[in-house]
């Protein structure tokens, strides 16, 4: 663990605006976002689609896409080949965790969800933040970008909200949206995503002078 890297992650309610947020302190910070790139690895690392995978992020199998993988793998003729092999959710978490960490080790980064606050959790250098926002500014947010109607918008988050919630309970024992785990949370609803944006790096460039990341210099 290397104490001078600076490691921003950012937990958020789907329509909240995290991705936004992520993309802008990548911008102003000059430090990589790290979204869909573990995806991609941890797919090329298993020799499958990342379309395969894409579905199974930050939620749980359920019986019958668990009862598929164990024929899957019992199968003689699919164990012999790598692409017939699904990962559980206990494998996708932990090959997803070691290359977070291993991206965390070499240098400075800012992950999006994933379970990253829990993962870098131990980290000197880690600042954690949690983006939510009210349900309509989430629906509406959620029809703009995937061109749904309100009553898909509004079903497509719950059902997601309850996903996650789930998987955070299975691997980290805790509730994700406890304020406590954070240094810092906010409401796009309330502050606007600008706001947020200004606020968040103003911290992080606060919190990393307090916490001798060696990046105390970024924006001067």
């Amino acid at each position: 663990m290397g104490n001078k890297h600076l490691v921003i992650t950012i937990s958020h309610q789907l329509g909240s605006g995290g991705a936004y947020l992520g993309q802008k302190l990548s911008e102003r910070l000059g430090l990589p976002f790290i979204d869909r790139d573990i995806l991609k690895k941890v797919a090329e690392q298993l020799n499958l689609a990342e379309a395969i995978l894409d579905g199974r992020e930050e939620r749980l199998s359920t019986f019958w896409q668990s009862l598929m993988r164990i024929a899957a793998f019992t199968d003689p003729v699919k164990c012999l080949s790598l692409d017939g092999y699904l990962p559980s959710d206990r494998e996708l978490f932990k090959l997803e965790s070691d290359y977070i960490g291993r991206i965390a080790d070499k240098s400075s980064a800012i992950f999006l969800g994933r379970c990253g606050r829990y993962i870098l959790r131990e980290y000197p250098g880690h600042i954690s933040i949690l983006v939510h926002a009210n349900l309509p500014d989430r629906i509406k947010r959620i029809q703009q970008l995937y061109c749904l109607g309100e009553d898909e918008a509004k079903k497509l988050i719950e059902t997601n909200d309850r996903e996650r919630t789930a998987y955070m309970r299975a691997f980290t024992r805790q509730d994700w949206l406890d304020a406590r785990w954070y240094d810092l949370c906010v409401n796009t609803s309330s502050l606007g995503l600008e706001k947020v944006v200004e606020i968040a790096q103003a911290l992080i460039m606060e919190l990393a002078v307090a916490r001798k990341t060696g990046l105390w210099q970024l924006g001067q």
